[in-house]
């Protein structure tokens, strides 16, 4: 009777550790809101006066399309100032090569003292060096002229404009948020006993609160490897397109 009792009990450890060894992986459900795929904000370089703006929020906008322009007046005189000096400076390097075409054809026949020779050379290379000034002062100023344009990008939807028409903007400041909303993903922070099992490529199945939960397949696209304070890591999941998603929803992803 005993053995039979022994031979029972070592049955049913039998039975449980095969059970447990067979047992699907657990289930994990990590939440997290909708992002966009890109997401920056547009800002001037320079101090200038608003004279125009060409989208307000919710605007489709396209990749280097001009969306806040600056007065410009100032700057252009400028270039024109710097043109002109350009010139002087081509007039004199072409007058200094003249002169040292003609003092080296006399110093053959000695016609000529070696130190006019040496100055007229000397003369030449200020020249050069003068032209290059100028020439590299029309470029800093064409820059200058190309940041009182501000242009799109890549194609996206414009979140928040903070330019308006007269408004004396300082360097740094920012003047439009935009979005990439060509792809939506979803990102979440993950507990780090479940980073072990979650890895690149993963699918799992994302329900967004506000679609009134209906899953959708998403892929895993990035795992950040580094955990804050309370070792929560990053994971985002790219997610098929749908109407009516968008960024800031709320939703959870389940990984079986």
């Amino acid at each position: 009777m005993r053995l039979s009792i022994a031979h029972a009990g070592w049955l049913l450890f039998l039975s449980l550790s095969c059970g447990s060894a067979s047992a699907a992986p657990a289930t994990r459900i990590v939440t997290g809101d909708v992002i966009a795929n890109r997401s920056v904000t547009l800002a001037t370089r320079i101090m200038g006066r608003i004279i125009r703006v060409h989208a307000t929020e919710g605007d489709q906008v396209s990749g280097g399309q001009v969306i806040v322009e600056l007065d410009d007046t100032e700057h252009r005189a400028q270039l024109r100032i710097a043109e002109a000096a350009r010139e002087r400076a081509q007039a004199e390097l072409a007058h200094r090569q003249r002169t040292r075409k003609r003092l080296q054809t006399l110093s053959q026949t000695n016609a000529v003292a070696q130190d006019a020779l040496d100055e007229a050379v000397y003369g030449l290379e200020v020249a050069g060096a003068n032209l290059k000034a100028a020439e590299a002062e029309i470029d800093a100023i064409k820059s200058t002229l190309a940041e009182t344009r501000i242009k799109v990008p890549f194609d996206a939807v414009v979140i928040r404009k903070l330019a308006e028409t007269g408004q004396v903007t300082q360097p740094g400041q920012t003047l439009y948020e935009i979005q990439d909303q060509s792809k939506l993903k979803f990102r979440a922070r993950v507990k780090e006993r479940d980073l072990a099992h979650i890895k690149l490529g993963d699918e799992a199945r994302v329900t967004i609160t506000a679609l009134d939960d209906e899953p959708v397949a998403a892929r895993v696209v990035k795992l950040i490897p580094y955990g804050d304070d309370r070792h929560t890591f990053i994971i985002e999941l790219e997610l098929p397109k749908r109407q009516g998603l968008y960024p800031g929803m709320f939703g959870k992803a389940v990984f079986e």
